[in-house]
């Protein structure tokens, strides 16, 4: 009889090796989800973590706290008191959420950030958490421990005057050099009294005077520049400093859209004849269109007026436009504005409120650039900041008269051209400040 070899047995060793490989899968995957877990967790830690230090930064600075040295931490020697708030904070929420700066859960505090985009920059503090996750079903395949590496950073901005102070602000970071993104031209004077100029571009065509025609003066002021600012035509540069970049858009705070764009205004009122008071609210057209092109005089009672179209003032607007009542004219996304008539305007930026200083705000982002213009004269009087940091503005004089603007003017490129005489006067008192900033940026 023929002996035949049994084979039993072998399914179950292919079964034994096949279940050794899908235990490692599935560790594997049970150890991933632990991980990544411990990565969501470790990011809102971090979060958390850098918005405790900034605020504690910002207000040991409110309080006055010593910031010298202003490194944290400092290279040598104890860190400032400053830094030492600003390290205590973020350890603390660090803890609380299961980071507790040991070995396996690392947290360390820098401001300012040693490593990306805000390298360097004093105005932010950043959280890094190293963190180790121990396996238990991946040890089968020889892996111990994963790791986690997050960071998180925070801006701390103290309040005061918006960018510093200067009079007149072209935020372009990088505009093309065939002109440049604050631009001084025409046949005139043109005259600046405090705050200076402020170009944000780091480019050195950032600055230009296209015209010898033009006599600049500056009394009180500078031209401050991210890059290295030159004259491209004439032969004596304007005064020239170096500033720090804005970042755009991170930096550019656009106030909040007001209540009144949900609210309507109310019906205006006559005051006598040909004389009439509008209300703060909601316009689709500014001043209202059966006031519009009838020669009234238009009184504005304070407040804010939030107007979603285009504001076009011309010629046969109106006879006379009163806001010294203290006004703020807010424009929605999408839209421009365009001054240029022959009656008297008279516009001052509210006193009080959210809105304390802002005169004009163009609401907008930095994927559009609408122009805008103010031909001034003789007939303009505002007061305030005109805030519109993505619209490209220029500013005309008026040929016959001298034109004033008692104003701070923020735009994306700014255009003078000095026909007759154009005075710009910087009063810090009446122009809108930055609030303190807390922010987590992306």
């Amino acid at each position: 009889m023929k002996n035949i070899k049994s084979e039993r047995g072998q399914a179950l060793i292919i079964f034994a090796l096949a279940a050794i490989a899908l235990f490692g899968i599935v560790g594997l995957a049970i150890d991933g989800s632990a991980k990544f877990s411990d990565r969501r967790h470790a990011q809102n830690a971090a979060d958390t973590a850098a918005l405790a230090a900034a605020l504690a930064k910002s207000n040991a600075l409110d309080a006055g706290l010593s910031n010298s040295p202003a490194e944290c931490p400092p290279t040598s020697g104890l860190p400032s008191d400053v830094c030492a708030a600003v390290i205590t904070a973020a350890l603390n929420l660090a803890n609380e959420n299961g980071y507790d700066n040991s070995a396996s859960k690392q947290v360390d505090v820098y401001s300012p950030p040693i490593s990306g985009y805000y390298t360097g920059d004093p105005t932010y503090v950043q959280v890094i958490i190293d963190s180790d996750v121990n396996t238990t079903f991946s040890r089968v395949v020889g892996i111990d421990q994963t790791h986690n590496l997050v960071e998180a950073v925070a801006l701390t901005k103290e309040g005061g005057p918006l960018f510093n102070g200067a009079s007149i602000v072209a935020v372009n970071p990088s505009p093309g050099c065939g002109s440049g993104s604050f631009d001084v031209g025409g046949n005139g004077t043109i005259n600046l009294t405090g705050g200076g100029f402020f170009v944000n571009s780091n480019q050195s065509c950032g600055y230009s005077q296209t015209s010898c025609s033009v006599t600049l003066t500056m009394n009180g002021g500078s031209i401050s520049s991210a890059g290295s600012p030159i004259n491209q035509a004439c032969g004596t540069p304007a005064p020239t400093a170096t500033g720090s970049q804005v970042i755009v858009p991170d930096e550019i705070y656009m106030p909040d859209v007001p209540s009144e764009c949900s609210q309507t205004a109310a019906t205006p009122t006559n005051i006598s004849g040909d004389e009439w008071r509008i209300y703060p609210g909601y316009y689709t057209d500014f001043p209202q269109g059966g006031l519009i092109g009838n020669n009234k005089i238009i009184r504005l009672a304070p407040g804010v007026y939030c107007v979603d179209s285009d504001l076009h003032w011309s010629g046969a607007t109106f006879d006379e436009l009163d806001g010294s009542s203290g006004v703020t004219i807010y424009i929605t996304a999408g839209h421009d504005f365009s001054v240029s008539i022959n009656s008297p305007i008279t516009l001052n930026a509210s006193s009080s409120g959210e809105y304390a200083g802002y005169l004009i705000i163009l609401a907008g982002n930095q994927g559009s650039h609408p122009n805008c213009t103010i031909n001034g004269g003789g007939y303009l009087d505002v007061e305030g900041t005109i805030f519109a940091p993505y619209c490209n503005l220029t500013i005309n004089g008026d040929s016959s008269s001298t034109s004033d603007f008692n104003a701070q003017i923020i735009a994306w490129d700014v255009k003078l051209n000095g026909n007759n005489i154009i005075n710009f006067n910087y009063n810090p008192g009446v122009n809108a400040e930055n609030k303190r900033k807390i922010g987590l940026m992306k």
